[in-house]
């Protein structure tokens, strides 16, 4: 379990709901009853719901230990306990359901509601998996990364400063901003004596389309499937909210539909965060990362520390 997510002290409430919902599910099968059916179809219909319930009550008991990596067990019993309640209080009121069973389930679908919701709360904000982010390590190990033509990014460096643009998924639209950004700048990028290499988490062979789609297939790319050059610069992997939130749903109608960038295959970690950096002699100058999966960097102020001989804080 994550521990640094701070989920620790939910483990012992959600064991406990899991124990109680078995315990309802099994008690509507064997005495369906207890909701004051009249009807022997009703009754077939509590006992379904029974079994529902008890295979829901196995799965948060299944999901506890880990319910990061369970997340989907949770999210489908808080969506569809508004509508346990909505269900319910008609029903009581209409007098199908017992007073007792009925008000019974309304307190226990608005009990369950608090310590799901915070719980998908931290997990939303916190990065899937137990990677932390890390600081720019001390050797980046340049010379681990080739481009198409075998040079590595510790030659290339070398030769001329470098706008290393880390993309993310080769899927996201907004990876398909970055490139259409980068290659409207180009002039201007290349114009203060930096040297565009992207860095993808595909085959080259894979994302060459891509690449073409946007006519900057000759720039230098780089092939980085395990994203060692991504936690190497200290790049983050995103939170579930900084993916699919809400504030994402503008952006990528505007990039997807109005701009034409479209989506396609998720080719790499599509919670890892991109960036940009400007690099010489093996050495970090400059550099954007992103706290949205939506930023636009300004790549003319990345390498503008070239033209007025300062650094960019990132």
């Amino acid at each position: 379990m994550n521990k640094s997510n701070g989920l620790d002290p939910l483990a012992p409430v959600l064991r406990v709901a899991a124990i109680l919902f078995v315990l309802i599910g099994v008690a509507l099968m064997i005495s369906p009853q207890v909701l004051a059916a009249d009807t022997a179809s009703f009754k077939l219909v509590v006992r379904w719901l029974g079994v529902a319930i008890a295979a829901y009550g196995t799965g948060v008991a299944i999901a506890a230990p880990a319910p990061v990596k369970h997340w989907p067990v949770f999210l489908t019993g808080f969506l569809a306990t508004p509508f346990v309640i909505l269900f319910t209080l008609p029903a009581l009121i209409a007098g199908h359901v017992s007073a007792g069973f009925g008000w019974g389930a309304v307190v226990v679908a608005v009990a369950w509601l608090i310590p799901t919701g915070l719980l998908l709360l931290k997990i939303a904000e916190s990065p899937p998996g137990d990677t932390a982010p890390a600081p720019v390590a001390d050797d980046l190990a340049l010379d681990k990364y080739r481009i198409q033509d075998g040079r590595t990014l510790q030659e290339l460096s070398s030769e001329s400063p470098v706008l290393l643009v880390l993309l993310r998924h080769l899927g996201c639209t907004f990876c398909r901003e970055t490139l259409a950004d980068v290659a409207a700048q180009r002039r201007e990028i290349e114009a203060t004596g930096a040297r565009i290499v992207f860095v993808h988490m595909g085959e080259d062979e894979q994302t060459r389309y891509l690449f073409e789609r946007y006519r900057i297939d000759d720039i230098p790319r780089i092939s980085d499937p395990d994203a060692g050059l991504y936690r190497a610069l200290g790049l983050e992997r995103a939170s579930l909210f900084q993916v699919y939130g809400p504030s994402m749903w503008r952006y990528a109608v505007q990039s997807i539909l109005l701009d034409g960038h479209g989506m396609g295959q998720i080719v790499g970690d599509r919670f890892q965060m991109p960036g940009t950096f400007l690099i010489h002699n093996g050495s970090v100058i400059s550099g954007f990362r992103h706290k949205r999966i939506s930023d636009h960097p300004d790549y003319i102020s990345i390498v503008g520390c070239l033209v007025q001989g300062e650094d960019i804080q990132y």
